[in-house]
């Protein structure tokens, strides 16, 4: 087993290493919208389309798109299918995730930017007896953003969300990240989701252990428009309906009308 681990180890160094060294490489191509499940203050620019792509545990894809206008507001779409590599029947999420955010700050010297919106996108299947997803949808967030540069950028990102799947349990919730250039066209990603609406362990609803999501993951940027992202969720073992590390690859692509 630990033979295992390691040749998996090494597997993915080399895969860094490739896609590192196979590509052109640049600096951060556009503002993260999300950290890994939070959601910052970042928008992107007016005029501009953002495709993104991922799949994750239990062959889950999820596709969406968002759209810039007046360097202020952002919209968009997604859908998830569930069980799309392997035999029997794919399960297409009952509803589709809707996403809006307003950039009411920009970011200065003296203060973070600040964001506010909705995000009806969650992880996963969506489970349509409990109404929610596995890992529920921020839905209405207020993100603040702050971007230092110490030879490399380092940035910090914050805030509240309450979720609309709320049938069985609400409340508010918080986030807090960060995200560490190692070196152009590579960024550490870090986050911390306290899933403080999903903690009781009384109702059949929770999805939880009560200790919240540590997420990790390392992105590349390639050119101005393509960004690559391997995503490690659940590094304390939070989700107490399967065991381990849920992995994933989002693949996002940004351009102009």
């Amino acid at each position: 087993m630990l033979r295992s681990h390691h040749r998996y180890s090494r597997v993915f160094l080399a895969l860094v290493f490739v896609m590192v060294a196979a590509f052109n490489v640049s600096a951060q191509a556009f503002e993260d919208l999300n950290l890994i499940d939070s959601p910052t203050a970042g928008i992107i620019p007016h005029g501009s389309y953002l495709l993104e792509g991922s799949i994750g545990p239990n062959s889950g894809l999820l596709f969406g798109v968002k759209v810039g206008f007046h360097d202020r507001l952002v919209v968009g779409a997604s859908f998830g299918i569930q069980e799309f590599i392997g035999r029997g029947d794919i399960d297409v999420n009952d509803k589709p995730g809707f996403h809006a955010r307003f950039r009411i700050l920009d970011e200065s010297m003296a203060g973070p930017a600040l964001a506010i919106g909705i995000d009806t996108q969650g992880e996963e299947a969506y489970d349509e007896s409990d109404g929610r997803y596995e890992r529920k949808s921020k839905g209405i967030f207020g993100a603040m953003s702050k971007n230092y540069y110490y030879y490399r950028n380092i940035s910090f990102h914050g805030g509240v969300n309450y979720s609309l799947e709320d049938e069985f349990e609400d409340g508010i919730d918080f986030f807090v990240g960060m995200s560490l250039e190692v070196f152009t066209g590579m960024t550490l990603l870090l986050d911390y989701n306290a899933a403080m609406n999903d903690d009781n362990g009384d109702l059949p609803s929770c999805r939880t252990e009560g200790k919240g999501y540590l997420d990790t993951g390392v992105r590349f940027d390639y050119r101005d428009n393509l960004r690559i992202r391997i995503l490690f969720r659940d590094l304390i073992e939070n989700y107490k309906r399967d065991d381990g590390v849920a992995r994933s690859i989002e693949i996002m692509f940004i351009d102009y009308f």
